[in-house]
């Protein structure tokens, strides 16, 4: 099986993944970090500066399922507060998932991914930073209803040609992550 279908299987699963990381992000025994790991992931679904245009046929939305669990791995060292079960199961799946992305993009390139997923904790998307959600209730429902309105709006992804379309997400992360 091509690693293109497993990557695109993780859309299947985005809900579950999404309410992992909003859990974490509402955590009050979260610590700061984990919490802002959680909110810089949250917001990079909603971000028009992604690394991947959503646009891009079949391969736009796989960068967003990436970054989730890349997020999910990073903030396994920070304390996440407890949890309901569905989203430690979540988080430790997507945990173990991510390294589907190391094998696919080599240690160079995912450790690369890895700091840029460090860097959404500092970045602010539509006006908001990912400390802010974590300050402010009103900030983070307003992030959520960005959310699911994205996730109403996104499309099945149809891969007709599994090589080209690896060779397009692999080259297009290789590209933006110098």
């Amino acid at each position: 099986m091509a690693k293109i279908d497993t990557f695109k299987g993780w859309a299947d699963t985005i809900r579950a993944d999404v309410d992992a990381l909003k859990a974490v992000l509402e955590s009050s025994k979260a610590d700061r970090d984990a919490r802002k790991l959680a909110g810089g992931a949250l917001a990079y679904l909603v971000s028009r500066m992604d690394l991947i245009p959503d646009w891009n046929e079949g391969i736009g939305v796989i960068d967003d399922v990436m970054i989730l669990r890349v997020v999910a791995q990073l903030s396994q060292g920070h304390n996440r507060g407890t949890l309901p079960p569905s989203a430690e199961a979540a988080l430790e799946r997507m945990t173990n998932e991510a390294d589907a992305i190391s094998q696919f993009l080599g240690t160079a390139v995912y450790d690369k991914l890895k700091a840029y997923c460090s860097r959404l904790t500092d970045q602010a998307v539509r006006g908001r930073t990912p400390g802010e959600m974590v300050d402010d209730e009103t900030v983070r429902k307003a992030m959520y209803v960005e959310i699911d309105d994205e996730l109403k709006r996104s499309v099945p992804i149809v891969i007709n040609d599994p090589v080209d379309a690896e060779l397009r997400l692999k080259s297009y992360l290789v590209q933006k992550l110098q």
